[in-house]
């Protein structure tokens, strides 16, 4: 086996970009549940890798020929960006095709992925709910077309003009065996099926709505939270901690630390920083929050903003979500949301 081969440099999964919250979602869920269920969409999930694993390796360059025939750019994405192979009718993709789905290891890695979402209609429900919402709340917006990829734990999501797709062999389960030989224990309990629909929305919304640019922590942290409350009033029947990656025990924790954890963020005049170690160490994912102590999850950060924009909402009932997205002016949010842990 040759796994080495096709691992990352940096494994990076789409918990880096998803955090969300138990406290302060349930008055998003109740005040923009709307019935959706007259809006005539049902969200299908191109099975991509079930497709490209069949290719005949006797006989690449007529699998390749047919598969882009079907997904047309999505294979070139697929192969250049993911896989960082040639493009299709490159003299070294055919050969780079053949290695890869000839190795020992990355043949067990696609049977496992694909005989688990084999079926994925429990994810396709949720993202048909979800992208109902998006319609109803946001109608100019168009809704992407959904893929599953195998990117060997690499590429979590992929997204170009109307695509998303999902790495799917990096939601085989926290005690899958790759998992527990390369990924730190942190990280693996998010790398769960219950994950792949809120990361599929997650995903469409940041990059349907990117945050203008600034360095500036606190931008980045209501921007953040700001996507966290949107995510859930979009997914009002997803569990809170499934939204947010945390443990039960990790939102008690931030709940009960909370007035602690934003006096640590004043008190060491953070707030305003512009040093990007600041915003990495509260927004992404790590063993603990670095700045705050070794016992508080990760993406803290992200679970304050929540809690900032969720205050915000309740204090302006008349905001609807897209007004709420268009504000970028963050610092003004966070003066008129009143918030006093």
């Amino acid at each position: 086996m040759n796994l080495k081969s096709y691992l990352p440099i940096h494994f990076l999964p789409l918990c880096l970009l998803c955090a969300s919250l138990l406290f302060g979602s349930c008055s998003s869920k109740k005040r923009f549940d709307v019935d959706v269920n007259a809006i005539p969409l049902h969200v299908t999930i191109h099975p991509f890798e079930q497709d490209f694993f069949a290719i005949d390796t006797l006989h690449v360059a007529d699998g390749l020929a047919h598969l882009y025939a079907k997904y047309g750019n999505y294979l070139n994405l697929y192969l250049h960006n993911v896989m960082q192979f040639d493009t299709v009718g490159s003299s070294a993709v055919n050969d780079q095709v053949r290695a890869f789905l000839e190795d020992t290891a990355v043949r067990s890695i696609f049977r496992e992925t694909i005989r688990q979402y084999a079926n994925d209609s429990d994810v396709e429900s949720k993202l048909t709910d979800a992208f109902k919402r998006i319609h109803y709340f946001f109608p100019n917006h168009p809704i992407p077309q959904f893929y599953f990829h195998v990117s060997m734990f690499n590429q979590s999501v992929v997204t170009d003009d109307n695509v998303v797709s999902l790495s799917a062999d990096n939601y085989l389960g926290p005690n899958y065996y790759w998992y527990k030989k390369i990924v730190y224990a942190y990280l693996r309990s998010n790398m769960r099926r219950e994950k792949v629909a809120s990361d599929f929305v997650i995903a469409y919304l940041l990059t349907e709505f990117p945050m203008p640019p600034s360095d500036r922590f606190l931008d980045n942290m209501l921007y953040r939270g700001k996507m966290m409350y949107i995510l859930a009033a979009l997914m009002p029947n997803e569990l809170p901690n499934v939204l947010m990656g945390y443990t039960p025990q990790q939102m008690e924790w931030c709940k009960k630390n909370e007035k602690a954890i934003w006096l640590n963020i004043l008190d060491h005049k953070q707030l305003y920083s512009t040093d990007p170690m600041i915003s990495t160490a509260y927004l992404n994912d790590a063993p603990f929050t670095s700045y705050v102590s070794q016992e508080s999850p990760g993406r803290i950060g992200t679970w304050l903003g929540w809690q900032i924009v969720s205050q915000y909402m309740d204090n302006h009932r008349s905001i609807t979500l897209p007004q709420l997205m268009e504000d970028n002016n963050y610092q003004q949010m966070l003066e008129n949301s009143g918030y006093k842990p």
